[in-house]
């Protein structure tokens, strides 16, 4: 197969700060803006992410078979990001949008459109991640787009979230009067307008160059071609684990900074450093893979965040170039954990093919993220559900225990996350012998017009 330029995976990989405009203003601000702005309890936070993602358990799947099943003249996953593009925006704004109702009325409201854009990502997000299946089959160049997809999701999107949203919020309140309310809701338009044009961008960019047999699995065999595809449910896993560390962390951010370093402004230089961490591992992350391979450098990572997390639980308040230090080596790690479990994902695709003889991209894609969701629920419900029972009070004055609590969810509680991680990690398989030896007997297969054996 001929080589994918470096242009073709830019263009794609431009898709993900559409997507991520999206994904990061939900996991970094939503919880925030639904306590101390948009006026609900953590409980009914915790309530809302757990519901979302039960939903999510019947939502998923079935896109994953929609987007298996779709035949058109732009292609099998790419019409779902032209025509996604809008709708996910659309309620990306409902969700920043502050109704003038009562509590009870706030909550319904929340249930709703949070739902609803969980849908809508879905609808978008997973043919887009499916794409990079059909695009390639070479495993480094699949590391190349991974990084290009994380540099703009964890480097680009993250810093227009973390440092430009609050900036935005901030001049939209002094330079034209808003209320808090809608300084977040035109910061919201202002991010919305971007993610449309970079997603019909990366629609252009994009091509579908793997073909895949025209045979397809059937509704039935969903949950069959899932569990025996052993290497997907163990990187499922610690996907899980590894989204868990920066949800928990992302969701109590602002807290941490506001109540325990007593420093609001201290966040602008946090991000800054993070964001400018995530760059520098977006560019590391490609040269490791290469040398030590993808499994190897995930699992790297996830050591290190794990000490990292835990040294950055003991350092005080007051030692802010340390922690900054700390969190500057933790978010590179994380990076490498983040652009390796993305690069790995397609891996699986052949590999489930070469073991139960049925192809499919959307199934592994919708499992992942499903557990991508999945963790963003429990991590963020843990969060919340810690911050209510330690009493914590949205603008008072913090108990011990609340104090406490936010320590460990932004410190000890994504280590954790990160030696399960490793864990998961044990059980996962695919290494580069195993993948071309895959590679070569589906193509030997595909030529000989039969289809493969079930491998044990």
């Amino acid at each position: 197969m001929q080589k994918l330029k470096h242009r073709e995976m830019f263009g794609y990989a431009l898709g993900d700060l559409g997507i991520n405009f999206n994904f990061q203003a939900i996991g970094f601000l939503l919880s925030f803006y639904y306590t101390d702005i948009f006026g609900i309890s953590p409980a009914h936070v915790a309530g809302l992410l757990l519901a979302a993602r039960i939903w999510d358990a019947v939502n998923d799947p079935i896109m994953g078979y929609l987007a298996d099943h779709t035949k058109t003249r732009w292609g099998q996953f790419r019409p779902y990001i032209l025509f996604g593009a809008i709708p996910l925006n659309l309620i990306l704004l409902a969700c920043f949008f502050t109704p003038d109702i009562s509590e009870t009325g706030r909550v319904i409201y929340a249930y709703v459109t949070y739902i609803s854009h969980g849908m809508a990502f879905t609808m978008i997000g997973l043919p887009y991640s499916s794409l990079s299946a059909v695009m390639t089959q070479d495993q480094q160049e699949r590391a190349v787009i991974a990084s290009y997809r994380m540099f703009f999701a964890c480097v680009v999107a993250q810093g227009v979230v973390t440092l430009g949203i609050p900036a935005m919020v901030s001049k939209f309140e002094l330079d034209f009067n808003m209320t808090k309310q809608y300084a977040y809701f035109s910061s919201a338009c202002i991010l919305a307008f971007g993610s449309v044009a970079l997603l019909w961008t990366s629609f252009f960019s994009s091509k579908e160059r793997v073909r895949t047999p025209s045979e397809k699995y059937h509704l039935r065999d969903m949950f069959s071609l899932i569990r025996k595809n052993d290497a997907l449910l163990s990187l499922s896993l610690a996907m899980l684990f590894n989204t868990g560390i920066w949800v928990t962390g992302n969701a109590v951010s602002f807290y941490y900074f506001k109540y325990i370093l007593d420093n609001e402004k201290f966040s602008s230089q946090f991000f800054t450093v993070v964001v400018l961490s995530n760059l520098v591992g977006s560019f590391i992350a490609p040269m490791l893979t290469k040398r030590l391979g993808k499994r190897n450098v995930f699992i790297l990572g996830s050591i290190v965040v794990a000490i990292t997390g835990t040294v950055r639980y003991f350092l005080s308040p007051e030692q802010l170039t340390m922690i900054l230090i700390v969190s500057a080596v933790f978010a590179i790690s994380q990076m490498f954990c983040s652009i390796t479990q993305w690069g790995m994902l397609p891996d699986t695709v052949e590999y489930g093919h070469w073991k139960t003889g049925k192809r499919s991209e959307g199934m592994p894609f919708a499992l992942f993220s499903f557990m991508q969701k999945a963790s963003m629920a429990l991590a963020g419900s843990l969060a919340a559900l810690v911050m209510a029972k330690t009493g914590y009070v949205a603008n008072a004055k913090l108990v011990k225990d609340a104090a406490e609590g936010i320590r460990w969810l932004f410190n000890l509680v994504p280590a954790i996350y990160s030696l399960l991680c490793l864990v998961a990690l044990r059980f996962y398989k695919i290494n580069g012998p195993l993948y071309d030896r895959i590679i070569r007997e589906l193509q030997e297969m595909s030529s000989s017009s039969t289809q493969p054996n079930m491998k044990k």
